[in-house]
């Protein structure tokens, strides 16, 4: 059963993620499955996007040939991945409750979408379901931020951020040891249409501009973030609105023990380069297979 209030706060932050982190998280995702999935597939595989968000994963492999479905939670996200790659299949539903009509060769779950899944006992029912949708010896892949790396880099400071003519964001995202608990700050600033402003204010907006567009390059990202910081107070008419997601650090010896009883099999932790040590610098990736049917 979808939880409908669970998933509109994403359909709030759907159409910047589209823009912005969707295509960048996208890129890096899709190198680690053309490594670590892709060669293992037969060809025309059908695949699985949990938590597919905008969908920037799918198109890329319905070119490579695969039959590829989208499953989200948020409406508004489908909406964009609709568009984003209309050959797709897509299903609105809950990640912890779904139930699969067909078996897949492979699911997979990217950046870090499961930490959104605030209890152990939820995510085990998440890995029965794809325990569930899978062929025999089908493969699982998803990422985790954990906890150990969580403390280190979740400090609430700004992490990323843009700067665009119609609009600005910044990430913060926070982290609670005691309980595992973090969260992410969203802060958007939505430029107001040229009609609402004085002169004056156009003026000094276009004097800025320039200014911006240089702190897009990626050698002024500090620079860049470092401005963020008071940007409410450089462009006070901005409007501003704050959205706000909880996310759980879960553990990877505990996660690593739900996949096993849930009846994973070859179960391999790295990081999203490869190497087989995980510390406080890296998310887990895991890479797991459904056993074979006797």
């Amino acid at each position: 059963m979808l939880s409908k209030e669970r998933y509109n706060a994403y359909d709030t932050w759907a159409w910047l993620y589209n823009q912005t982190m969707g295509p960048a998280y996208g890129q890096e995702q899709l190198r680690w499955l053309e490594r670590s999935l892709l060669p293992q597939l037969p060809s025309a595989a059908q695949l699985l996007d949990l938590c597919c968000g905008t969908g920037q994963l799918i198109q890329p492999l319905l070119e490579r040939g695969y039959q590829v479905t989208g499953l989200d939670g948020s409406e508004a996200m489908l909406n964009y991945a609709r568009e984003n790659a209309p050959r797709a299949n897509f299903w609105l539903d809950d990640a912890r409750t779904f139930s699969s009509p067909i078996q897949f060769d492979a699911v997979f779950s990217t950046s870090a979408s499961l930490n959104h899944i605030m209890s152990l006992e939820a995510l085990t029912e998440v890995f029965q379901n794809v325990y569930r949708s899978l062929q025999p010896s089908g493969f699982f892949l998803f990422d985790l931020n954990h906890p150990g790396q969580m403390q280190k880099w979740w400090r609430g400071q700004i992490v990323e951020g843009e700067i665009d003519s119609r609009y600005a964001w910044i990430l913060r995202p926070s982290y609670e040891p005691t309980h595992h608990q973090g969260a992410f700050e969203v802060s958007l600033f939505e430029a107001p249409r040229w009609p609402s402003q004085s002169w004056g204010k156009r003026l000094m907006y276009l004097l800025r501009a320039p200014l911006y567009r240089l702190l897009s390059l990626r050698r002024l990202t500090r620079f860049r973030l470092k401005l963020l910081c008071y940007f409410s107070r450089l462009e006070p008419d901005w409007q501003r609105s704050d959205l706000n997601y909880p996310v759980k650090g879960h553990a990877i010896a505990d996660v690593r023990l739900a996949l096993q009883q849930t009846g994973f099999e070859q179960i391999c932790i790295e990081t999203i380069e490869g190497a087989d040590k995980i510390d406080d610098n890296y998310s887990a990736h895991f890479i797991c297979r459904k056993g074979a049917q006797p």
